[in-house]
């Protein structure tokens, strides 16, 4: 799709390394800035809008965009690629402002990324919908581990953390000496509660989807490759050691263990009310039985490493069509009565 509306789209985005310096007191978190973009690729992504006829606008971070829309810029829609800083909400806070100025934005809103940041609250309403998950339970004190009666081995990582920041060596811990360690480290180096869960010693997957609601669905299912005769899981060291490098997977085959894994993703996709694009992260327990371990509603676009443009790119098509995809959605949002809106994109809106 090439767009003939030249929209001005701004693009907000967190960078790796960037100073913490305005976004509140207090240090910032172990690894906080893991799971932000590096440069490169917000330029890729701002020269395939170009590309594709908007007009784009680098806004920046949380800060940058409060101070523009105080001098009154606007944007017709914002490309958000921001993670946040601090708190539960920290990934909410830009789609949560653009929603009060009525600024259409891509990817999913405020509720759905604060549901899904937090993995017991994403648990618990996968669960109540019939979407397999394991068993946790929370530790947010020391004296709260004497109270878990779960079968080891377990698996123990913070509750609101991406990039697996906080997630080692140690997190499948195979006693409760073991898991005292692990979950006073978490709590100390954190500063937040800890997910404890039974250890799922099957194979994991990524299935990355498109859409929402009833339109949902899944682009592709890969299976992660570990080595297990190391730390058959993804571990932060991992992410640090190989920065910028693809993790290794195998995409599956359109067969019927695939599409399960992919009806599962979708499930759960839809439950929790994600829109556009990102990823569902599944692990097999020793029964072979899939169970959800993570939502990702907003995900990485780095096209040389990030699991969704690489999964797009193995069907065949070109990382433009993927942001064409996700521009077109967030169209579809904007408002029908705007006078900044060409008629020409007005007539392609949903209800207009």
């Amino acid at each position: 799709m090439v767009s003939q509306s030249r929209l001005v789209v701004g693009v907000t985005y967190n960078l790796r390394g960037e100073s913490v310096e305005h976004f509140g007191a207090g240090p910032p978190r172990e690894g906080y800035d893991a799971e932000f973009d590096e440069w490169e690729t917000v330029q890729t992504v701002a020269g395939v809008l170009e590309g594709l006829g908007y007009r784009c606008v680098l806004i920046g971070a949380l800060p940058a965009l409060m101070e523009r829309l105080l001098r009154g810029e606007r944007w017709d829609v914002v490309f958000n690629l921001a993670e946040g800083h601090h708190g539960y909400g920290r990934e909410a806070q830009v789609p949560a402002l653009l929603e009060e100025w009525r600024i259409p934005f891509t990817f999913s809103g405020p509720l759905c990324l604060s549901l899904c940041l937090h993995k017991p609250t994403t648990q618990l309403l996968l669960r109540q919908a019939g979407v397999p998950t394991a068993p946790f339970v929370v530790v947010r004190e020391p004296h709260d581990i004497d109270g878990i009666d779960l079968p080891y081995p377990l698996f123990a990582k913070p509750v609101a953390e991406g990039t697996s920041k906080g997630i080692g060596a140690d997190s499948r811990v195979d006693d409760a000496r073991e898991l005292r360690s692990t979950c006073t480290r978490l709590l100390q180096r954190h500063g937040q509660p800890v997910m404890v869960e039974p250890y799922l010693p099957g194979p994991e997957y990524t299935v990355g989807i498109l859409g929402a609601g009833a339109d949902a669905r899944a682009i592709g299912v890969s299976q992660t490759l570990h080595d297990r005769r190391a730390t058959p899981f993804l571990t932060d060291l991992r992410k640090r050691d190989a920065p910028g490098q693809p993790v290794p997977v195998r995409a599956l085959e359109d067969t019927g263990a695939a599409q399960r894994l992919a009806g599962l993703a979708v499930r759960a996709w839809r439950t929790l009310g994600c829109r556009d694009a990102g990823r569902v992260d599944l692990r097999c327990d020793e029964a072979g039985e899939p169970h959800v371990l993570d939502v990702n509603p907003l995900p990485g676009l780095s096209p040389t490493y990030s699991p969704l443009p690489l999964q797009w790119a193995g069907t065949g098509r070109p990382y433009r069509q993927l942001i064409a995809r996700i521009m077109t959605a967030a169209e579809h949002r904007l408002p029908c009565a705007s006078t900044s809106v060409p008629a020409s994109t007005a007539a392609r809106r949903v209800g207009c």
